[in-house]
């Protein structure tokens, strides 16, 4: 076992588990309590295959930027950056989405499938959005949390008009709620959570 990347991992939930406690938005406390029943022992930890995407070429900037909201979690992210497999959805493809998409998305696990711990019916991990994207108007049924660590980003739940939400926030979308994403001149990283129903993937609105 690579035990320093173990205990980078867990770094990273532990100052998750830390931010959030600070916080006390919708969707908090459920994330809380599914992320206190995951196994993150020894036992239960996997390496995940690395696999980088075009997207993190915004990575440094947004790590710097999270520095100035939570210099734990940020540098948390720092030592696992190497080993994350980020990932897209297959049905996000610009032909859909619009030319540059795919070149400007992605997403990574910590716990999950893909990543350090496997989980229970719960995953949790960071996306990725470059600038001047529309991630538009999706639904699954798991609930989400997103808790952007960037500035910049809007947000819009069940057809409302976008909000911009300040670094920090954190932002809920229940089971099978419509929900979209639109940076301007800045990228956006995020944490995000499922806290159950993970089987299902995300679905788009008009797809």
């Amino acid at each position: 076992m690579n035990q320093d990347l173990y205990d980078n991992a867990r770094r990273f939930i532990g100052a998750v588990t830390r931010g959030l406690s600070a916080r006390q938005g919708e969707g908090v406390a459920e994330v809380l309590t599914r992320l206190s029943e995951q196994d993150i022992g020894e036992a239960a930890f996997q390496e995940p295959v690395p696999k980088g995407l075009p997207v993190l070429t915004y990575l440094p900037q947004c790590i710097g930027e999270a520095l100035l909201l939570d210099p734990d979690l940020a540098a948390a992210i720092a030592a696992v950056e190497d080993s994350l497999q980020w990932q897209q959805s297959a049905s996000y493809t610009d032909h859909i989405l619009g030319a540059g998409f795919s070149a400007n998305y992605g997403w990574a696990e910590i716990i999950g499938p893909h990543g350090f711990f496997a989980g229970s019916d719960f995953l949790l991990g960071l996306l990725m959005l470059g600038p001047d994207r529309h991630y538009p108007d999706h639904y699954h049924p798991a609930p989400e949390l997103y808790w952007p660590l960037t500035s910049g980003s809007f947000w819009s739940r069940d057809g409302k008009p976008f909000e911009m939400k300040p670094q920090g926030a954190t932002i809920w979308h229940p089971p099978m709620a419509l929900h979209a994403t639109i940076t301007n001149d800045m990228p956006l990283l995020a944490v995000w959570c499922w806290t159950s129903a993970t089987a299902t993937p995300a679905k788009l609105k008009w797809a």
